[in-house]
């Protein structure tokens, strides 16, 4: 008789993964390399750093991969004292090991899976685990509730665009580098894609360049009878302020914007989705208003 075994592939993991242009393009590998019906044994052996939002990367790549492909994944060596902690932390070892998250760590935003049908839910999770900490920069009642409304557009209309129906959350709050990272991340259409697939004439775009095009302000690919891009302008403003970040990873393209700089580029690897990072800088000791709130105050 003659026995049939699933066939196995071992992925070594690198020593660092950061939330950045190497990292992004290690996440391309991988989703592309485990898109099989195959055991894919992830080994953690050499990894001694792993960004914690991170986690909403290859969360997304192991339960899409899962559910399309019908890839196994198993991971082993995951004994370092660092790694373990900060997934446990964060709730991703429960999706390993079934174990809970530590809920008395509050360094973490922990990792989530959001469906388009319980916006609700995705509400409270940005208000609780980001802006209702003290840690976050000082805004009014009034910031703040812009602020969330922008982070939320941001995350609905990534998942609109690409006609996903699930989003991937998961953040950090690195005290000692005195900033704080949420990830969002969707597998379904790039920005590429859906540029192309509406303005034909941006046929010889590159993937960076259709990334680049839809970040400014006005372009979107919404049908007429929908109003809006992707929600970025306040945020944008609102991290330009605070020396924080944004970066977007879809496709080969890649698309970053620090301390009120912006760069973007093509990327030797394709992610077949859209990644999202926002990045505040918590050692920001501005006050921020609304300016009906401040014009408001004069009156008084």
């Amino acid at each position: 008789m003659k026995l049939f075994s699933t066939p196995k592939e071992e992925i070594l993991f690198p020593d660092s993964l950061k939330t950045d242009e190497e990292g992004f393009h290690f996440f391309s590998y991988l989703i592309k390399e485990t898109q099989k019906k195959k055991l894919f044994i992830l080994n953690f052996e050499h990894v001694e750093w792993v960004e914690a939002n991170l986690c909403a990367v290859l969360g997304a790549i192991v339960a899409t991969n899962t559910k399309t492909y019908g890839a196994k994944f198993e991971f082993v060596n995951m004994k370092n004292s660092y790694l373990e902690t900060t997934l446990r932390n964060n709730g991703f070892l429960k999706e390993i090991t079934g174990e809970e998250r530590d809920t008395r760590k509050s360094s973490a935003v922990p990792y989530q899976e959001f469906s388009m049908k319980n916006e609700e839910v995705v509400e409270e999770y940005i208000f609780k685990y980001v802006l209702l900490k003290e840690e976050v920069p000082k805004m009014s009642k009034g910031a703040k509730k812009k602020i969330y409304r922008s982070i939320f557009e941001l995350y609905q209309n990534s998942v609109l665009h690409s006609g996903a129906d699930q989003v991937f959350v998961c953040g950090q709050f690195f005290r000692y580098k005195g900033r704080m990272a949420l990830t969002m991340v969707e597998i379904g259409k790039t920005f590429e894609e859906n540029v192309k697939s509406c303005y034909p004439e941006f046929e010889h775009f590159s993937g960076a360049d259709c990334l680049n095009w839809a970040v400014k302000s006005g372009n979107t690919t919404k049908p007429e009878t929908e109003t809006g891009g992707l929600g970025l302008d306040l945020i944008r403003d609102f991290l330009k302020m605070n020396q924080g970040k944004l970066q977007i990873r879809s496709g080969n393209g890649y698309w970053i914007e620090k301390n009120g700089m912006t760069n973007f580029e093509e990327c030797e690897r394709s992610f077949c989705g859209s990644i999202v990072n926002i990045e505040f800088n918590l050692r920001d000791k501005n006050e921020y208003f609304l300016s009906e709130e401040l014009d408001a105050n004069s009156l008084l």
